[in-house]
């Protein structure tokens, strides 16, 4: 039998819970406040919490606040006699289960109740997916990967980081060429020193130029302060050019120069300044084809390959997806200021049958669309909206904007497809029809 707090300054309304409840075949224990309904909640192990929102003390939002700490996964429903838009907002945000407005329909709070205590049940059968490792890695900002292959660029990783020989890294968009740049300056001598980023293909020639080597005061028309540039930013520490395929001839020529001669001119400057910084180039082309057809200077070509990493596509290396998915989920549950720990069945089946056309980056974009959608600690495969490849011209590695625009889009086109009726897509999405309703005001949705 399923055990459900009932927390509610009002003793009225207490019995009424009671009563409904017990009827349904629960076990219902009750809290007069939230300071008490917590101490409850922390002895008496409930399976899910009913709170009213104003209460004397703490209010609902505080305790579904200390919940979330104390013990993630416990579906709360919010019930409130002063339903809006704000507070309805506020109370999914910070993790309610759902929201139910005064006076309370029997039926309505039985659904919610219903799909609560399942939810709360496939918490409980599934182990927590965050493990401590997986924080660490997170806090140290390294990449994840356990396949031969990622085995082998790691231990490159730890042999180039203690010295300074320029690195090419090579491999498709989302493949994580930056990541490994950052790994590769953080894990060795140049881990106190900056790292310096630029991208090559955002700026035109002479932007890029001004960028890369700064200028003096009156250097050039216009030049109205002293500016430093990348290579002097740098320091001891390391340049990540990327998009390197992007630059220019001219651009080409100077870089192979300062190479060379481990020096760089500052226009305005008396004196060249000595480049002290290790070069690492990233690229989703193939350089050498752009070398035979005379794109791309072959002697900085070599110049930059000092090393070369090539980073696998993600659909290469896809038993990697499971521990590239708790890493994810814990960068994106801080990130998002969720707590979604746990894998249901079929989720990681559902990742590896995918072919990641968009890569690391597509398998991020795509957890944290189902983050967004997840009312639970729970990841389910009904939350996780894959691109179909076989669609011509669809942009398969999409970036997402906002939660909003998620979430609006989402509800727009269930509300679309069964012709506005509320109560079905109340059933679909799971929640209830004050929530629907203050959702479609918030975001303006209209049929």
């Amino acid at each position: 039998m399923s055990k459900i707090l009932a927390i509610d300054d009002d003793s009225i309304i207490r019995t009424l819970l009671t009563n409904i409840l017990t009827k349904a075949g629960y076990e219902v224990i009750t809290a007069s406040d939230g300071e008490s309904g917590l101490e409850m909640a922390a002895t008496q192990a409930p399976d899910l919490v009913v709170t009213d929102y104003q209460m004397p003390g703490i209010t609902g939002l505080d305790v579904i606040t200390e919940l979330q700490k104390t013990q993630p996964g416990l579906p709360v429903i919010l019930l409130t006699a002063h339903g809006d838009v704000a507070l309805t907002i506020k109370s999914i945000q910070i993790g309610a289960y759902d929201f139910i407005e005064k006076p309370i329909q029997m039926q309505e709070l039985l659904d919610v109740i219903r799909n609560g205590l399942e939810v709360s049940v496939q918490s409980r059968n599934l182990q927590e997916t965050i493990t401590p490792e997986a924080r660490k890695a997170i806090e140290d900002n390294l990449l994840v990967g356990k396949t031969p292959v990622m085995r082998e660029i790691f231990k490159n990783v730890g042999r180039i980081s203690l010295n300074k020989v320029n690195v090419l890294i090579t491999g498709e968009t989302g493949t994580g060429k930056e990541l490994i740049s950052r790994l590769i300056h953080f894990s060795g001598i140049t881990r106190e020193h900056p790292l310096v980023v630029v991208n090559c293909s955002t700026l035109n020639e002479s932007l890029l130029e001004h960028e890369l080597f700064g200028y003096t005061l009156g250097a050039y028309p216009g030049a109205t302060n002293n500016k430093k540039g990348k290579f002097e930013q740098a320091g001891e520490g390391t340049l990540f050019l990327d998009e390197i395929s992007e630059l220019t001839d001219n651009i080409q020529t100077k870089l192979l120069r300062v190479i060379q001669e481990q020096e760089f001119e500052k226009p305005g400057a008396d004196e060249p300044l000595p480049m002290q910084a290790r070069i690492i180039a990233a690229t989703n082309k193939d350089l050498e084809e752009l070398v035979k057809s005379g794109k791309f200077r072959e002697e900085l070509y070599y110049r930059l390959k000092v090393f070369t990493i090539a980073l696998p596509p993600l659909r290469q290396r896809k038993e990697d997806i499971p521990e590239l998915v708790k890493h994810l989920m814990g960068k994106l549950n801080k990130k998002l200021n969720k707590r979604v720990l746990k894998i249901g069945n079929g989720v990681i089946e559902m990742l590896k049958n995918h072919d990641w056309p968009g890569n690391v980056r597509e398998l991020e974009n795509t957890l944290l669309q189902a983050i967004i959608l997840t009312r639970s600690d729970v990841l389910e495969k009904e939350h996780i909206m894959l691109m179909n490849p076989n669609k011509e011209g669809e942009d398969e590695s999409f970036e997402l904007k906002s939660i909003a625009d998620i979430e609006s889009v989402h509800i727009k086109k269930v509300l679309d497809k069964v012709k506005w009726n509320k109560q079905e897509v109340s059933r679909i999405l799971e929640i209830t029809r004050p929530t629907l309703n203050a959702k479609i005001e918030k975001y303006g949705l209209k049929n």
